[in-house]
Order: C-alpha cells, then sequence, then structure tokens
C-alpha cells in the first residue's frame, strides 16, 4: 500500500475547507486530523470535518488527540489525572461514531518526568476497555521519554496499543531503535525533520535526518506515508508552494534506494 497524508495544520492558518482542497490538490490521499473544534475567523465543529474530508475524496488516517495536558496522564493527584483521562475516553467514542479507529495519544509532554509509575499505567488500564469497545487503536507516539512507551507495551500487550512513530523526536531523543524493536506495533506515522536542536516539523531533507536509519522498517508496513509538518515560510512563503513541495518530497522519501 502506498498511501500519502500530511497533517491538517500545516502551518497556513485558513478556513477548514480551503485546507482540504488544497491538500486533496497536492495529491494526497488523505489527512491526519487534530480533534479539536476551530474557532476564530473561519469556525467549523470537529464534528462536520470527517464529512467534509469525505467529500473532498480524502480519507482520515488517523486522530491526534487535541486539548490535553500529557502530564496529567502520570499524576498523583486523581482529581487532575482524571481530568486528563476522561476526555481521551470521549473522543475514542466521538471519532468511533464517525468509523474512525486510530487516535494518536501522547503519555508525556516533556522529558523532566519521573520515572514510569503506578498512575501512568492506571490511566492506560482505564482507556483500553474504552479502545477495545470501539475498536480503536490508540497508537501512542514517541515524544520524550522512551522509557513510558516500553512500560506501558511491556504492562499491556494488548492489540489496542499501538505506535505513532515520530522522526523529528527519535531524531532529537535518539529513538530511532524503536522502530525497530517494536516494528509490529506501529500503526501511524508522524514524518518530518529538524535541526537535532528543536522540534522544527520540516519537510524531509529540509534538516538533518537521515532518514536511511528507518525509512527500510518503515517502508514494510501497510501504514498511510503521513507528513507532521508545519510550513517554514523562509523557504515556502506561499501555501499551495508549499503543499507542492511536500508531497514531492514525501514520494522521494518513499522512494529513495535503501540497502
Amino acid at each position: 500500500m502506498r498511501k500519502t497524508g500530511i497533517f491538517s495544520w500545516y502551518g497556513f492558518y485558513n478556513e477548514f475547507q480551503q485546507r482540504i482542497e488544497n491538500i486533496k490538490a497536492a495529491g494526497f490521499d488523505g489527512l491526519m486530523l487534530w480533534w479539536e473544534d476551530e474557532e476564530g475567523q473561519w469556525p467549523i465543529s470537529r464534528h462536520d470535518m470527517p464529512g467534509r474530508v469525505k467529500e473532498a475524496g480524502l480519507e482520515i488516517f488517523n486522530i491526534h488527540m487535541a486539548g490535553s495536558e500529557d502530564n496529567l496522564m502520570w499524576c498523583d493527584d486523581e482529581k487532575l489525572r482524571r481530568k486528563h483521562v476522561e476526555p481521551i475516553k470521549r473522543t475514542i467514542e466521538e471519532i468511533a461514531d464517525y468509523d474512525l479507529h486510530n487516535l494518536v495519544v501522547h503519555l508525556c509532554e516533556r522529558g523532566d518526568v519521573p520515572a514510569p509509575n503506578k498512575n501512568l499505567l492506571k490511566s492506560v488500564e482505564e482507556l483500553i476497555p474504552v479502545a477495545e469497545a470501539n475498536h480503536t487503536v490508540l497508537s501512542l507516539e514517541n515524544t520524550w521519554r522512551s522509557d513510558y512507551l516500553e512500560a506501558v507495551w511491556q504492562e499491556f500487550p494488548v492489540k489496542e496499543l499501538g505506535f505513532c512513530f515520530d522522526t523529528s523526536h527519535a531524531n532529537l531523543r535518539d529513538q530511532f531503535y524503536l522502530a525497530e524493536k517494536y516494528h509490529h506495533l506501529l500503526s501511524a506515522y508522524h514524518l518530518s525533520d529538524n535541526d537535532g536542536i528543536q522540534d522544527r516539523h520540516w519537510l524531509p531533507f529540509d534538516g538533518v535526518i537521515d532518514f536511511t536509519k528507518v525509512m527500510p522498517l518503515l517502508r514494510k508496513k501497510e501504514i498511510p506515508y503521513t507528513l507532521e509538518v508545519i510550513a517554514n515560510k523562509q523557504l515556502y512563503p506561499e501555501e499551495t508552494q508549499f503543499l507542492a513541495a511536500a508531497y514531492e518530497k514525501l514520494n522521494h522519501l518513499i522512494d529513495l534506494p535503501y540497502e
């Protein structure tokens, strides 16, 4: 399978309908959707987005959890922990109503957090039956602590817990080994590049990542190749120019001859 997609928030903040039409016109097959209402000049409910995307002739490859503070997943304060877990449960149920069953979730949002603890495991344990009931995979993303992922996967070896592999995070945190060690769990991709200093969300080949480290593994799985990028407007000042470059660079990435 060779399907290509891009994050629906790619750095040019205009009306949702226009963005998805531009994504389609650039050649992409689908997108990753941030599950949150859009407000401001062009308000649109998240509940209207799946229908709009389908009408535009695009697929939704996965949903990204929104509006949450990821570090509450493991905190000791039960009230705060529940404040984080309950919205994830509701999101699982909401997206299932639109026949969407892949939700990207973070387990922490910084590196300066404690070792994996009972509260983290408790939170995940509460999410699993909701995911199971809604036939949903929780694609746990590699953010800043690999041990959080590994602790959860070791404790809960269930089909509802997948792996969203983020190349930019892997480059910053020396996590490329995760794609090989947990290849069997891969369920979503966040493909982007950076300068080795910050999570820039650049297009592939605009930074320093050596994609030969990971692409041979990623190409073995039947998962859409999805860019999680935000336009560097110094290089790409115009929206359609950026999307054309994104589509070209993603296909170049997929087609590179790897040993």
